[in-house]
C-alpha cells in the first residue's frame, strides 16, 4: 500500500536517540503522545474499509467460507479445521483488525506509519488489502472451486481515509516533540 508520509523523521529519530539515552520515561509519552495522534486516523482506516460495499453479496461470507471449509476437510472429527473455518471473519473486518500505527524510532527508517500488518492475516489474504485499495481489483475462483472464477472489484479506501488526518498527526508530534527537546535542554 502507498504510505501516506509527513516529513519530520530525521528530528523524530534524532530525538528518540536523546530521550533514550537520557530519560526513557519522556521516550515512553513521546510514543504514547504519537499512538495518540495517529488513534483518530487509524480509527477511519477501520472505518473506510469496513464501510466498503459488498457488491452482490448476500452476506454470511465467513459462513459460506466455513462450511465450504467444512466440506473440504477429510475427517469431520476434526475439531482444529472446524474451530479454524468458524473463526475467521469476513474479508473486511479481518483486514479492519490488522490496521495499526507503526512506530520506529531509531534508524534510517524513523516515523510514523499507518499500515495494514500483513502478519495479522490469514496467510491467503495478505495480498487482498492492496487488491480491496485499487478499482481493477482482482480474480478468484468462487469458493475454491477453480472451474468459475470471480472477478471482483476494489476502490481506494485506504488513502482517502488518512490523508484528512496527516496534517494534525503532523502538527501534534513535532508540537510534542519541540516541547521535550526544550524539557531536555533545560534538564542539561
Amino acid at each position: 500500500m502507498p504510505d501516506v508520509r509527513v516529513t519530520g523523521a530525521d528530528q523524530f529519530a534524532r530525538l528518540a536517540r536523546e530521550l533514550k539515552k537520557t530519560d526513557k520515561k519522556l521516550a515512553a509519552e513521546l510514543r504514547k503522545t504519537i499512538r495518540a495522534a495517529t488513534r483518530p486516523a487509524v480509527t477511519s482506516a477501520k472505518a473506510a474499509i469496513t464501510a466498503l460495499p459488498v457488491k452482490g453479496s448476500r452476506g454470511g461470507g465467513s459462513k459460506a467460507r466455513a462450511e465450504q471449509h467444512l466440506s473440504r476437510v477429510k475427517d469431520p472429527a476434526n475439531e482444529k479445521a472446524i474451530t479454524r473455518a468458524q473463526a475467521r471473519a469476513g474479508l473486511r473486518k479481518t483486514i479492519a483488525a490488522s490496521i495499526k500505527a507503526d512506530i520506529r524510532d531509531g534508524g534510517r527508517r524513523a516515523g510514523v506509519r499507518i499500515i495494514v500488518d500483513a502478519n495479522k492475516l490469514p496467510p491467503d489474504q495478505r495480498k487482498l488489502p492492496r487488491y480491496l485499495n485499487t478499482k481493477t481489483g482482482w480474480r478468484h475462483p468462487l469458493f475454491g472451486n477453480r472451474e468459475r472464477w470471480y472477478g471482483q472489484r476494489g476502490m481506494p479506501w485506504f488513502e482517502p481515509s488518512i490523508k484528512p488526518h496527516a496534517r494534525r498527526i503532523r502538527k501534534s508530534i513535532l508540537a510534542t516533540m519541540k516541547k521535550m527537546a526544550a524539557d531536555l535542554e533545560r534538564k542539561e
